[in-house]
């Protein structure tokens, strides 16, 4: 079962630029060698099942250094389908 997980996760105190918390959560999914495309409003991963993409959202957790932050996070769980992250939107814009 492969999932395209959308995340977007970011304190709801303190700076209005959540930039810093960004770039240190993406640091830490480089580190751990994991697959991210990054847009304006959050970041998708393709993950091989839904335990990996709880994995990868708790390494996203892990990375908050504040008291109160707001996570959003959609699945796509699709079986038997993979390479969704780099198909989805080209399949999309070849419509266009």
């Amino acid at each position: 079962m492969a999932v395209l997980m959308e995340l977007s996760i970011f304190s709801i105190s303190g700076e209005i630029s959540k930039k810093k918390e960004v770039v240190k959560i993406l640091q830490e999914f480089k580190a751990n060698n994991i697959d991210f495309e990054l847009s304006a409003m959050g970041t998708s991963i393709e993950c091989k099942d839904m335990q990996e993409a709880l994995r990868i959202l708790k390494i996203a957790t892990d990375c908050m250094d504040c008291k109160r932050y707001y996570v959003i996070a959609k699945f796509d769980c699709y079986d038997g389908r993979d390479n969704m992250l780099a198909t989805r939107t080209k399949s999309v814009l070849q419509e266009i």
